[in-house]
């Protein structure tokens, strides 16, 4: 759960001010017709595009600024205003014209309507889209306010109750709740029709809706009579209809003349009774009745509006909860309304009774309110106990100390409920039969009461035992999905707020002695174990969200708290919200920095480490960083201590002691574990500072006991079988890596090693060039003890891991081998290779057994050592043998696994730099590899690992053979359609381009680091699919380094632009839509730029079609772009072989099933005959009227269109024969009439 590199916050932030100047453009435009110049009036459209309201809304616009809404805040005035008056427009130009706007929706024609949409609809749509992303409360109040328009919408959203989308619906019903504030009596502003005679039947047809309703409906305006049905009915709607007619029935409610009219009353009796409704309705009716009486009891909460109403409120919706009503509880909506209207109603209550000791009702009512809410802290739906949780912390905040005090001590019982001692570790709770949805409400709301200040000092002990132990609270499904986010979500809220509403001479005086929250400092104030808890928090959970909640809080708390924390600025500016967003920084950047301010943040994380935020973690990734954090935490503890190594024996004890206590099913802690101890080891070199005191009594007791738990763990590895062994391979495979420095201090401490040498990690020696690793294993003296045993074992192991079809085990598997190797003597190491060797040179005899990458690796490692080994021929045998498999197993993974192979171990080992002429043809074979299986293009994952190892091979400007052989392959990849493919070949590209095309300033070296440069290189920061890039591919040559571009490949534009037109047509025909618009764009404009660069196109595109023509992959793509660019007219006649071209395209149809392929010949033969000239004319109307008797009716249909746009064009008088193209489906034409027809078109030629 790990944040982008580049939030999207960050990136909203530095392209909103182009998305807003791009909104203003387009708004004005899309609502008003274009005026002829001088006429300044603004005409409103009736009807708009489908595609282009949804361009308004859609990701480019409005959809991005969900992320911070507030950015649109100084332009909604703006917008709001330009919009409603644009709606009422259109209102009022229906009103005017002939037809009404219920007209604008062609039923008869649904492909229009889903083409043309009308204006009050797409209107609906935009002011949707603001209230989804700022709210409605907040857009409503910018709509417009004209009593005038009252009547206008009401008459348009009662049309929408069979035609319009709920869009118009949902914005009709929200603008007339906010036109009801309007402060005249709806008698004075409503239209006398409704009290004329002639509409008595419309108005008792109205009444007669609203079942339950008593009012004396004459007396009503006439607005009323027709808001009062119009609202009911939707506020029982699935849709967003409902919030807008709830808020339009409580602003119509609570209207001074409504109330005297007695339509306040009315509803909360019919309210009241739909509750209890004699036949079953959906729970929406229950929803929408609910939430009409929170809305109602909300809004007068300043006013005595509904203080006769309460007893009866609370009863009778407090009843249907307690009876368990199936249609009212069933809903996480409707229960969330239950809560509202029950806490209004106590709200309500002890607003109006202050003393409720004397009043025994108001007290009952009350106690029964909390009672139900701390119930329902419980609820499985989060929405359901968050409401509750608010609603405790409210009425908690009205409530006398005393009573507020008993509403936080039933939370913290809450929270002590089904808490057990823990049976591992005495002083820690166990928390495994805790319900974690009931302590995500508890600690919610005790979060809330600690924000609104409710609980008393003297109980913030215990508060802050709850939140610390809330803060690493995890609960995991057997399915392994967590539960426990919320909980400690809602603890980082409660610091916070904790922070924020007490001094710190309150939290200060909090007594510390008593509470079980791990190993601190004796005397440590409860802000500095509250801060420590948060560094671990935000250095260590696995929720992004958690780590910067904590890193908030902790500002929070060290900024309104200075001078209580230990290095508190400095610890606030290293657990920056920024640097904890990806959590392997969190883990090892972030970690390491803040232990280096005070040990105490050190050993907090370290004991965290190795719980279930640390070896615990289900993802496997995060444990490997957590082995390199606990690593390197533990080095730098070391370093402050007196006795390091003491330090580093205490960290290994403890990771032992927890791998001694796993049960075999735990195999994710396990792995953990191991990564941990490996990581204790890399830190050893650190420590010990290289050149080591190896007569030291505590280095040999050490390195001794270290030697010694390196080979109790393997034998426990090889002694058992675990669920998952390849985790447990992975994780013995990196500790027999980090063990080099232990097993090279064991081989000095007893003088066995002939010259002692700098001590290394691991990591280190691997990654070290041949030459070093020679010196090293030549320094090394007899291989005795523990060495000895530690080789035999770990080639036990090896025997069966290098067999492994785990990715991300043969790394560590094949480095695992290396280190064997380093530690062997010189006939065991030569024996090992060979053996190697054999398995991978000999392919298996049997299907189901194959040779996946372990060996490859391993074997391509072992040639850094092959300098050590007696016979010389062994580098050779390494080389032949991957060549011999490559040749005799065709196996994609194969090839897959040797080019793997040969990239890894290039920088370390020199494998393929050394030896380029023999490595070479595989690679070429590999960039070349399109072998197609039921799978789709496996040989996609060749070509990707080749050009990995062509950029292996260009990390010095190349020249000579490593030009010639590749380029031309790697320039024709990076344009194919395949995205993961062309950008690795954009990137590998970009190694044999000048400087100045490459780099911005200051130019760097051609060798210099890619990575570092990645983001200011013009070439690389062109997105791969984008127009400039293909446009940069067209006009390569003059950007390669001068050794690539003086190569006999380029001096002819035919050599290099063949290769690279038969990937590009791939983008361009059958790549995505973006991708094809992009690439079609490029080359139109390439060719526009100048007729002798059209001719070289097409000429390359021909020369493909001949050389391709057993090849559908190259040869349709080629005919689709011939077309394309005859179609765009950009082709001249000159200097091309029409005939040439058509006979190959007749070739390419000859006896064919690809109707694809036939309609791309069609269509060329129409644009040859359309922009060609002479015999190739002649040529393409010969071959229409041979495929016009096709067998295929879909080809002679092709046919048919293609003939009728050349006749229609007007070219050459032929107007007339199109018209015997009409009136006939020659798909279902006899062979007779189609013959007849060719003849008279004079299409059947010489």
């Amino acid at each position: 759960m790990d944040a982008p590199v580049e939030d999207s916050d960050i990136k909203l932030q530095k392209v909103s001010a182009d998305l807003i100047s791009e909104f203003d453009t387009r708004l004005p435009l899309f609502l008003f017709r274009r005026q002829r110049s001088g006429d300044s009036s603004q005409k409103v459209r009736k009807q708009v595009t489908a595609r282009e309201a949804d361009g308004l809304i859609a990701e480019k616009c409005l959809d991005p600024f969900q992320e911070l809404p507030q950015l649109l805040d100084p332009h909604l005035s703006r917008w709001i205003s330009l919009l409603s008056s644009a709606f009422v427009s259109s209102l009022n130009l229906a009103a005017t014209s002939s037809h009404s706007l219920s007209n604008d929706y062609d039923t008869a024609n649904p492909e229009k309507e889903a083409l043309l949409i009308p204006l009050t609809q797409a209107i609906s749509k935009i002011i949707y889209t603001l209230c989804k992303i700022r709210g409605e409360k907040v857009v409503v109040r910018f709509l417009g306010n004209e009593v005038s328009w009252l009547e206008p919408l009401l008459s348009f959203t009662e049309q929408c109750q069979k035609t319009k989308t709920w869009e118009e619906r949902y914005v009709g019903l929200l603008w007339l709740s906010h036109l009801l504030f309007a402060p005249f009596d709806l008698a004075t502003i409503s239209s006398n029709n409704y009290e004329d005679a002639d509409d008595e039947d419309e108005d008792e047809e109205k009444k007669t809706v609203v079942e339950g309703l008593d009012l004396q409906w004459e007396k009503l305006p006439g607005i009323t009579v027709r808001v009062l049905p119009l609202a009911i009915r939707y506020l029982a709607s699935p849709g967003k209809e409902r919030d807008a007619a709830k808020a339009l029935l409580v602003r119509l409610a609570l209207r001074r003349d409504m109330q005297e009219l007695g339509v306040l009353d009315a509803m909360v009796r019919w309210a009241l009774k739909a509750l209890r409704p004699k036949q079953e309705k959906t729970p929406y009716h229950y929803i929408g009745v609910l939430s009409f009486l929170a809305g109602v009891l909300t809004s007068s909460a300043d006013t005595s509006d509904m203080d006769p109403y309460l007893v009866m409120v609370f009863h009778a919706v407090h009843g249907a909860a307690e009876n368990s009503q199936e249609s009212v509880m069933a809903s996480a909506l409707a229960r969330k309304a239950v809560i509202k209207v029950i806490r209004a109603v106590a709200v309500l209550f002890l607003r109006e009774n202050k003393d409720l000791y004397e009043d025994i009702v108001g007290l009952g009512l009350v106690e029964t309110t909390i009672g139900f809410l701390l119930d329902c802290l419980g609820d499985n739906d989060t929405p359901v106990r968050f409401a509750a949780s608010k609603a405790l912390s409210i009425i908690a905040l009205r409530l006398d100390q005393y009573m507020a005090s008993q509403v936080v001590e039933a939370v913290l019982e809450g929270l002590n409920k089904n808490v057990l001692k823990g049976r591992e570790t005495p002083g820690k709770k166990d928390l495994s039969a805790v319900n974690p949805l009931e302590w995500h409400g508890l600690m919610l709301t005790l979060s809330h009461l600690l924000y609104r200040r409710s609980p008393p000092a003297d109980q913030l002990a215990e508060i802050v035992q709850a939140l610390i132990t809330g803060l690493s609270f995890e609960r995991r499904a057997l399915s392994g999905s967590s539960s426990g986010t919320n909980v400690r979500d809602a603890a980082c809220f409660g610091i916070w707020a904790m922070a924020r509403r007490y001094t710190t001479k309150e939290l200060l005086a909090v007594p510390t002695e008593s509470m079980i929250i791990g190993a601190h400092a004796p005397g440590s104030s409860v802000l500095q174990i509250t801060a420590t808890g948060l560094v671990a928090a935000a250095c260590l959970d696995p929720a992004g969200n958690i780590r910067r909640g904590s890193s908030a809080a902790l500002q929070e708390l060290i900024g309104r708290h200075p001078d209580t924390v230990t290095e508190g600025i400095w610890v606030v500016q290293t657990v920056d919200y920024h640097a904890v967003a990806l959590r392997a920084r969190a883990l090892q950047e972030v970690a390491l920095g803040v232990t280096k301010l005070s040990p105490r943040y050190g050993e907090a994380i370290l004991e965290a480490l190795l719980g279930w935020r640390g070896v615990g973690d289900v993802d496997a990734a995060s444990r490997r960083a957590v082995g390199a954090s606990f690593g390197a935490l533990t080095a730098e503890l070391a370093l402050t201590t007196p006795d390091p190594l003491k330090r580093l024996r205490q960290s290994v004890s403890l990771a032992k002691g927890v791998l001694t206590s796993l049960q075999a099913r735990q195999v994710e802690e396990r792995h953990g574990l191991l990564m941990s101890i490996a990581g204790v080891f890399d830190g050893f070199p650190k420590v010990v500072g290289g050149q080591a005191d190896y007569k030291s009594e505590s280095l040999i007791s050490f390195v001794n006991s270290s030697a010694d738990g390196v080979l109790e763990i393997l034998e426990d590895c090889n002694a058992k079988t675990y669920r998952r062994p390849e985790l447990v391979a992975e994780g013995a495979s990196r500790l027999i890596i980090s063990a080099a420095p232990i097993l090279q201090a064991v081989m000095s401490t007893s003088g066995v090693q002939n010259s002692p040498t700098a001590i290394v990690s691991g990591p280190e020696l691997i990654e070290e060039n041949a030459g070093e690793i020679t010196q090293l294993v030549r320094a090394l003296g007899e291989r005795e003890g523990p060495v000895k045993g530690f080789v035999k074992l770990t080639r036990t192991y090896l025997a069966k891991w290098l067999l492994t079809q785990e990715p991300d085990l043969i790394t560590p598997a094949a480095d695992a081998a290396l280190t064997m190797l380093i530690f062997s003597d010189d006939g065991e190491r030569e024996e090992i290779v060979r053996e190697w060797a054999g398995i991978v040179r000999h392919r298996p005899t049997s299907s189901r057994v194959a040779t996946w990458g372990g060996h490859f690796s391993a074997l391509a490692m072992s040639y850094s050592i092959a300098s050590t080994l007696q016979t010389v021929q062994i580098k050779n045998l390494i080389c032949d043998s991957f060549v011999e498999r490559w040749n005799t197993d065709p196996y994609t993974d194969v090839h897959v696994a040797v080019l793997q192979s040969l990239t890894r171990s290039n920088s370390k080992s020199g494998l393929l730099r050394d030896n380029t002429d023999i490595f070479l043809p595989l690679i070429a074979e590999g960039l070349d590899d399109y072998t197609t299986t039921a799978q789709g293009d496996v040989g996609s994952m060749v070509r990707f690992q080749a050009i990995r190892a062509t950029k292996a091979l260009w990390t010095e400007p190349p020249s000579g053979p490593l030009v010639e052989g590749l380029i031309l392959r790697i320039l024709r990849l990076a344009a194919e359609k395949l995205d993961r493919v062309r950008a690795e070949a954009q990137v590998a590209l970009s190694l044999v381009l000048k400087p100045e095309h490459v780099f911005r300033r200051p130019p760097l070296s051609h060798h210099a680091n890619l990575s570092s440069i990645r983001f200011r290189a013009p070439f690389l920061q062109t997105t791969f699919s984008s127009t400039a890039y293909f446009t940069s591919l067209l006009s390569l040559p003059s950007k390669l380094l001068d050794s690539v571009s003086s190569s006999t490949l380029f001096s002819n534009p035919q050599e290099w632009l063949c290769p690279l037109l038969s990937g590009y047509v791939s983008s361009a025909d059958t790549g995505n839509e973006e991708l094809v618009i992009a690439t079609r764009s490029a080359l139109l404009s390439h060719c526009l730029a100048s007729p002798d660069i059209t001719l070289d196109i097409v000429t390359a595109l021909i020369s493909n079609l001949r050389t391709h023509q057993k090849n559908d992959r190259v040869l349709v793509p080629t005919l689709e772009v011939l077309r394309f660019l005859l179609d765009m007219s950009v082709v001249s006649p000159e200097g091309i072989n029409w005939k040439t071209l058509c006979l190959l395209v007749q070739k390419a149809a000859y006896k064919t099933g690809n109707v694809r392929k036939l309609e791309a010949c069609i269509g060329l033969y129409g644009g040859v005959v359309l922009q060609g000239e002479g015999e190739g004319r002649e040529e393409a109307k010969k071959r229409l009227g041979a495929l016009m008797v096709h067998p295929w009716p879909r080809v002679r249909s092709a046919v048919v269109d293609q003939l009728w746009r050349v006749y229609s064009s007007g070219s050459n008088g032929e107007e007339e024969k199109g018209g015997k193209l009409l009136g006939t489906d020659w798909g279902a034409t006899n062979k007779g009439s189609i013959q007849q027809l060719v003849n008279e078109l004079g299409l059947t030629g010489a």
